[in-house]
Order: structure tokens, then C-alpha cells, then sequence
């Protein structure tokens, strides 16, 4: 883990030389932008600084709650706090005679920003591109923990199913699969997905009080967390047996997903993607239920550049890793999804979640 934040901190001073920068400052401030934070520190707190100047040098900024934390999970030096993080890190940049320093504008509070610079005496100009194009291609640490997560997400769903049936209401569902992806190891992605009956027909229906009924699909998006990075995937069950209006949809579903996936490589458009995918539909005579993008990038953060879209022609590269979820909401009848994680190469793309089958279950 060292050596690839020590190889990220070089590949980000390497830019402040090319910008003519002497420092890049990423604040975390009690959980805003622990992403950034955490991805050029290794520290996973809620609360620090990081000033990473142009020779590569490093230096984590936390108080008496972190400390120790902070010497286990980083390579940069340490420094503990007199005044405050950005008091402290603004008389640092001040005593070096820092001019120009460089920032994520969208991912800070405006206050902050404006105390560090009044007490550093620098200027400021966003670097934001900066950090999100070094995040966007993944390292083997970084597909490793993603894979992890995917594990811990494929068990903990289908442990889920093994202890539910009719009658469960939809947030209890929500909890007991949240526990068995806590208790396989992980921790919780993001606000799950579970949609029953005509409420599928909802792309992001929140779990709410209905009992799942049975004859009627469960659709249910859901992450698991591991080491700071999701998973995101959604699948679908039925309790007891589905009419064949179910089957046949999830079946045009994963035709469209297979169809797009097996598209994927380096230097394929997302657009090119999302088109597959909407015209397998559009063949169906079903395209207008086709209401949302294909799918997007992700990795501590789960919506991140590139998306698969019409609307953007982005064009994936080596190391991206991103979703293929095509999903179809047909009004009065409901919808379903059908979303993996697949890391785009050279070559191709690997299925990171191929630990759960993507079958229509039925429990």
C-alpha cells in the first residue's frame, strides 16, 4: 500500500512541476473529501491535511485523535497539530515561501480555502482534473479491494436470499443484507436499492415498508465496501416462481448487458456501449423504458468519470473500471436492472463481480 501512495504522490508532483506549482493541499474536514485524503495519504480518517509539495515530499497534518493512526496506514511525515490543520499547514506553506499552490475547488468548503490562503500568503488555482485523472486508472491495490468487495458482496447476497421470503419487508431486507456484508467482512456501499412489485418500476426506489409479496421480482442495487472501495451490483429474485412476463424481460435485460460488455476494451466509446445495449431494445420495441444511462465509473467514490452515455462521448481506457447496467421500467408492470463492475483492458474487459450469477433467482 506504501508504494503505491508514494507513486501517487510522485505522478502528482510530477503535474505541480508541469503546472508550475509548489504545492497541491487536499483537506479532509470531519468526512468531506476523506476520498482525496485518503487515495494520497492512505490515511482513513475523517479529520486531517495533506501538502504534498513539487520535490514529492509529503506531510499529513492530524490532531491527537489520529496520530497513531495516521504513522500506521501513511508513508508521509506525520506532523501533529498546534492550532488546527489548516493553521498549521498555512504557516508550514508560509515559512517555505510557497506562492502558488494548487486545490480541489469542488471538494472543499470555500471558508476553508479562503483561511489557508489569508494565513499562507499563497494563491490558488484548481487542480481538480489533476486528481481525478489520477484516480480514474486503477492500480493492482485498487482492483484488488474492488474484487474483495465484489467477494464480500456476492456472499453476503446470497445469504441474504437464503433467509428471506414472503412477507419481509423490503427495509428489513435492506438490513439483514447490510449485516451479512458487515459480517463477511465488509461495510456498506451506499443507500441500497430494493424495489418490489410495480414499485421496480423506480430505477432508484429507496427500501420502504411493503412486504415482498410472493409471485412478484425484487430488484435490489446494492455496494459493499472494502478498504475504502465499492462494489456495484444489482440482481434480481423472485419469491416463488415469476410469471413468464418476468422471465422474458430479464432475459432481453441480460441479452443487452452481454451484448455491451462484450464490446468493452480500450478505445471503445461509452456511447458506442449505451448503443448496444439501447438497441438491442429498440429491436425489442422496448428502448423508450430504456431511461437511463448505461453505466458510469466508480472506485471510493460511486459516481466517477468515464460514464457509458449518450450524452457523453467519453472513451474508456486501460485501467478504468466501470458498470454495464442496462435495466428496462415499463409503467403499471415494473422494471428490473441487471448491473456488473467490469475493468476495462487492453484487450477486453474482466467481470470483477463474477463471483454472483447473474440469473434471475428465486427463493
Amino acid at each position: 500500500m506504501c508504494d503505491n501512495i508514494l507513486r501517487r504522490t510522485e505522478k502528482l508532483a510530477e503535474r505541480l512541476r508541469e503546472r508550475r506549482a509548489d504545492a497541491f493541499v487536499a483537506i479532509a474536514d470531519e468526512g468531506a473529501n476523506w476520498e482525496s485524503l485518503f487515495y494520497l495519504s492512505g490515511f482513513r480518517g475523517t479529520s486531517g491535511a495533506l501538502v504534498v509539495y513539487s520535490d514529492g515530499e509529503g506531510e499529513l497534518y492530524l490532531d491527537g485523535r489520529y496520530s497513531a493512526q495516521g504513522k500506521e496506514q501513511s508513508p508521509h511525515r506525520i506532523c501533529g497539530i498546534k492550532e488546527g490543520a489548516v493553521k498549521d499547514a498555512a504557516e508550514e506553506l508560509k515559512r517555505r515561501g510557497v506562492e502558488k499552490i494548487l486545490c480541489e475547488e469542488e471538494k472543499t468548503f470555500h471558508r476553508t480555502w479562503e483561511e489557508l490562503l489569508s494565513l499562507s500568503g499563497a494563491q490558488a488555482e484548481d487542480g481538480g482534473e489533476i486528481i481525478r485523472e489520477l484516480r480514474r486508472k486503477k492500480d493492482d491495490g485498487e482492483i484488488r479491494a474492488i474484487k474483495k468487495a465484489a467477494a464480500i458482496g456476492a456472499k453476503a447476497f446470497i445469504d441474504t436470499l437464503a433467509q428471506s421470503g414472503a412477507g419481509m419487508r423490503e427495509k428489513e431486507f435492506e438490513a439483514l443484507l447490510n449485516y451479512n456484508i458487515c459480517a463477511a467482512g465488509g461495510a456498506p456501499g451506499f443507500d441500497m436499492i430494493v424495489a418490489s412489485g410495480v414499485r421496480s418500476v423506480m430505477p432508484h426506489g429507496r427500501a420502504g415498508d411493503k412486504p415482498m409479496e410472493r409471485g412478484e421480482w425484487v430488484t435490489v442495487d446494492f455496494g459493499a465496501r472494502w478498504n475504502g472501495y465499492f462494489c456495484d451490483i444489482t440482481r434480481n429474485f423472485s419469491i416463488g416462481e415469476p410469471g413468464p412476463e418476468a422471465r422474458a424481460l430479464h432475459s432481453l435485460i441480460a441479452k443487452a448487458h452481454g451484448e455491451a460488455a462484450a464490446m468493452l476494451r480500450a478505445g471503445v466509446s461509452g456511447m458506442a456501449a449505451h448503443e448496444k445495449a439501447a438497441g438491442i431494445f429498440r429491436a425489442a420495441g422496448k428502448e423508450e423504458y430504456f431511461t437511463h444511462s448505461l453505466g458510469h465509473s466508480f472506485g471510493l467514490e460511486i459516481h466517477e468519470a468515464p460514464c457509458l452515455s449518450p450524452r457523453r462521448n467519453d472513451s474508456l481506457r486501460d485501467g478504468d473500471v466501470v458498470t454495464v447496467e442496462p435495466g428496462l421500467y415499463i409503467p403499471g408492470f415494473g422494471g428490473m436492472r441487471l448491473e456488473d463492475d467490469y475493468l476495462i483492458t487492453r484487450d477486453g474487459a474482466e467481470r470483477l463481480t463474477a463471483d454472483l450469477p447473474q440469473e434471475f433467482f428465486s427463493i
